[in-house]
């Protein structure tokens, strides 16, 4: 099964910033993707999705405008496609409620703050369901 990682964020600067780390950790470009909205990534999703044969990583933030993450995340549920997908929440708010807010949606593996930090990446390395999504 293929693996995409997609970077859901409308903020330019951080979408780019953690494209930056993450080609660096030895994920390949070709499976990096980045929207500025939940809607744009659903859209994608909509469009590439086959149950079974690609998981995709989403790092979702939560603010932004047309579509924010919570959104995104009750979008899914409707999807066929939606055990497809890992969630990763990345957020500047520190609200204890959004934390546990998160942990209701059984695609959400972790709700990190913004930046993402290099030992979340090796944590993500390690972790049995992104085997093929880093080189080596």
């Amino acid at each position: 099964m293929s693996k995409e990682l997609l970077l859901v964020d409308d903020d330019r600067i951080f979408n780019l910033l953690h494209t930056r780390f993450f080609e660096k950790a030895g994920v390949n470009p070709s499976v990096l993707k980045s929207f500025r909205g939940g809607d744009e990534c659903i859209a994608y999703l909509d469009d590439h999705t086959s149950p079974g044969q690609t998981t995709f990583l989403v790092l979702l933030d939560i603010t932004m405008p047309v579509m924010d993450g919570w959104d995104f995340l009750e979008e899914l549920q409707s999807r066929s496609y939606k055990d497809n997908i890992l969630v990763v929440m990345v957020s500047s708010s520190v609200d204890g409620a959004d934390k546990e807010k998160a942990k209701t949606y059984s695609q959400v593996l972790d709700y990190v703050e913004k930046p993402l930090s290099p030992q979340f990446i090796e944590q993500l390395k390690s972790e049995k369901r992104m085997e093929g999504l880093f080189a080596g």
